[in-house]
């Protein structure tokens, strides 16, 4: 049976079901009234902050798609796609913790900045993966075609 989503295959598939459980949530959130109006992260509004997440998980999506013939492993997609997709999931908790804590107060908002600033570079190391993975594809004869 060929479904779309079919992870053990394609494993950049979990990209977009990700990017669209993250969608639905912030449709959600946005219902449950969440106000993030004056609040801002890398003088960057928190809620176009918010929407740029899903975005750029389709992205690497589509960027598989484009490159699949390219790459070189899969073994080495499995980890960018894991990687992103955890740091991922990790980022947007913190965020929401650190945005609407629970009513006692919080006093660890350094150790809330400073895990963001961690699971931030852990994404952004995570994207040499896909680099690698296109590069090596590219220059040696071993390639590994996904179907």
């Amino acid at each position: 049976m060929s479904t779309m989503l079919n992870i053990r295959k394609s494993p950049h598939q979990l990209l977009l079901f990700t990017a669209v459980v993250l969608l639905l949530v912030l449709v959600f959130s946005l219902i449950a009234k969440m106000d993030f109006q004056y609040i801002k992260m890398f003088s960057v509004p928190l809620t176009t902050m918010l929407w740029i997440i899903p975005l750029l998980l389709i992205s690497l999506w589509l960027l598989y798609i484009l490159t699949n013939r390219f790459l070189y492993s899969v073994t080495i997609t499995r980890i960018h796609v894991l990687i992103t997709v955890l740091t991922t999931i990790l980022i947007m908790t913190v965020l929401c913790i650190g945005i609407k804590p629970s009513q006692e107060p919080i006093d660890g908002y350094e150790l809330i900045g400073t895990s963001m600033q961690v699971l931030f570079l852990i994404f952004v190391f995570a994207q040499l993966f896909y680099l690698a993975n296109v590069l090596l594809g590219l220059f040696t004869k071993k390639r590994r075609n996904y179907s």
